[in-house]
């Protein structure tokens, strides 16, 4: 009998919990797109494609939102998310590169000429 009463109640509550789901999505979507746009994933070709394939999605997932299909919405909010954090990740992967090879010019310049003289080639 207990059964009988729990699996509506159950259902009730996972069936009034989805539309919430992607207000949720939507601010970490929409979060994850601006972070990406603030470090210059724009500038960097690799980065600028994820960015657009994410906006792209979001797009996406508002339209899903207005015609009431939430679980479309929702995954397209994920994906949108997910593109952006890989836009984010490749524009902070390139501008480390870039830094890292800044430095080692540095380093090269400021180590100079080795005094040490070579050695002669052998005969």
């Amino acid at each position: 009998m207990r059964l009988f009463f729990a699996v509506p109640v159950l259902l009730l509550a996972i069936g009034c919990g989805n539309p919430e789901v992607p207000a949720t999505r939507l601010a970490d979507a929409e979060a994850a797109i601006r972070a990406a746009n603030e470090v210059g994933a724009p500038t960097i070709p690799r980065a600028a494609l994820h960015l657009k394939m994410a906006n792209d999605q979001l797009e996406t997932a508002k339209k899903y939102v207005a015609d009431d299909q939430v679980e479309l919405a929702a995954f397209a909010l994920d994906r949108a998310k997910l593109d952006a954090e890989l836009a984010l990740a490749l524009a902070r992967q390139e501008q480390s590169q870039a830094k890292a090879g800044t430095v080692q010019q540095k380093a090269d310049s400021l180590r100079g000429p080795s005094p040490v003289a070579a050695p002669p080639p052998a005969k």
